[in-house]
């Protein structure tokens, strides 16, 4: 591999790496309007009359809907989740979408107040979509990006020894690039035992483990930001090899 090819690698790691964890900040962001995670979408049954009280519930669902909506079309788009996550997401958002829109069917056929507010209370409980299954999916896809990025780097260090071998720079610049390519190979294997497991241990979260489950989402996020800090320091040792041996 030549040192054209070697430099646009590390550019298109750059670019890989900003699709794959892009999943990581928006798993704080929620990009769609929609109401806070602890918003409940019902007040109490003698505070609000039925027809209001569905008309309220149809709109948390609608809410919802959109959310994963736009989830499901940023899986679909996604350039860093494997085949088979990226199927696991579809399917989860699926049926999520159809259980929440059978739900709203049930509400609006409820003939009591009572009933149409246990049932509202399940928007929430049944699907917990702000506070569980939206963070997940951009975590995963984070996960499996940093795990892409990874493997790119792995595929990489070779070439950046062979480039440091054959170049014809001083002892001591030549030093100084494989203390750079050193420092690169331990970054590249810490972000590896960083992002291991990540995806795994939140894929399959559902809403039933909620709250518990709150500390799977957490680790994963701390595991995503620590991988991508290694990466970030990974690519700057790219830059400054490439710089020291003049190419």
């Amino acid at each position: 591999m030549n040192t054209r090819t070697i430099a646009r690698g590390a550019a298109t790691l750059t670019l890989t790496a900003g699709l794959g964890l892009a999943g990581s900040v928006a798993a704080h962001a929620d990009t769609t309007p929609v109401p806070s995670p602890s918003a409940t979408p019902t007040t109490a049954p003698h505070t609000v009359s039925l027809a209001a009280l569905k008309v309220r519930c149809n709109s948390a669902v609608q809410r919802r809907l959109g959310t994963l909506g736009a989830d499901d079309t940023f899986v679909k788009q996604s350039s860093a989740l494997t085949s088979a996550d990226q199927a696991a997401l579809e399917s989860q958002i699926s049926a999520d979408q159809s259980g929440l829109t059978a739900l709203d069917a049930t509400i609006q056929g409820d003939t009591t107040i009572a009933q149409a507010h246990t049932d509202c209370e399940r928007i929430v409980t049944g699907y917990r979509v702000y506070v569980m299954e939206d963070p997940k999916i951009h975590e995963v896809i984070a996960s499996d990006g940093v795990s892409k990025v990874d493997t790119t780097f792995e595929a990489l260090i070779p070439e950046l020894q062979s480039l440091i071998n054959a170049s014809s720079v001083s002892t001591t610049v030549k030093a100084q690039a494989q203390a750079d390519l050193n420092d690169l190979t331990s970054k590249v294997s810490a972000s590896r035992a960083s992002i291991s497991g990540v995806t795994a241990s939140v894929i399959n979260l559902t809403p039933a483990g909620w709250p518990g489950n709150q500390v799977d989402l957490k680790s994963a996020r701390s595991n995503i930001h620590t991988a991508r800090t290694d990466l970030a320091g990974a690519r700057a040792d790219v830059s400054h090899i490439l710089q020291l041996l003049g190419t």
